[in-house]
């Protein structure tokens, strides 16, 4: 079973950008793996503690595969649409750009709060929020704020007019 999942990784690994997982694989592999578990009441001890064994090695390869996947959605920031695990990826990088707007010097934050500007009306923590509202966020209400795609972390204004003007020139 676990040879599955160390196919895919040395898929994953050969390709530049993020690969596919398209459903019908992956419910390709589910399938196996639930065929062998059905067999479990012919084992004996042995066969017991090889099967526990396997299913710790699975588990490890799966762990590794997630891992490589993340490393590259965060690496490339292209995400395939025909892959099962597109939103968990998706959320992934929007983490990881909430993250990169926590520990950046250019955004504007106040008593550890990021200032946040609605491009669409927006419910966050039963809070109403209407296009071009500007708030406070906690990194959590940002994070479902960015999550939802309701607006953008602001940066600090000098840094919008310098890039503006480099992009000018």
């Amino acid at each position: 079973m676990s040879e599955i999942f160390l196919r895919l990784l040395r898929e994953e690994l050969g390709l530049n950008k993020l690969g596919p997982l398209p459903q019908q694989r992956y419910l390709e592999i589910e399938e196996r793996v639930v065929k062998v578990l059905l067999r479990i009441h012919e084992l004996d001890e042995t066969g017991l503690e090889v099967l526990l064994g396997v299913i710790k090695r699975l588990n490890n390869d799966v762990e590794k595969y997630v891992e490589i996947r993340a490393l590259k959605a965060a690496l490339t920031r292209e995400i395939p649409e025909n892959t099962i695990d597109y939103d968990v990826i998706k959320a992934f990088t929007i983490l990881l750009r909430v993250e990169k707007n926590i520990l950046s010097p250019f955004t504007v934050k106040h008593a550890n709060k990021l200032l946040y500007l609605f491009i669409k009306p927006c419910v966050i923590n039963e809070k109403k929020f209407k296009k071009n509202d500007i708030s406070e966020l906690s990194i959590a209400e940002a994070i479902i704020a960015d999550l939802y795609e309701c607006g953008r972390i602001l940066e600090k204004p000098i840094v919008k007019m310098i890039s503006s003007k480099s992009n000018i020139s």
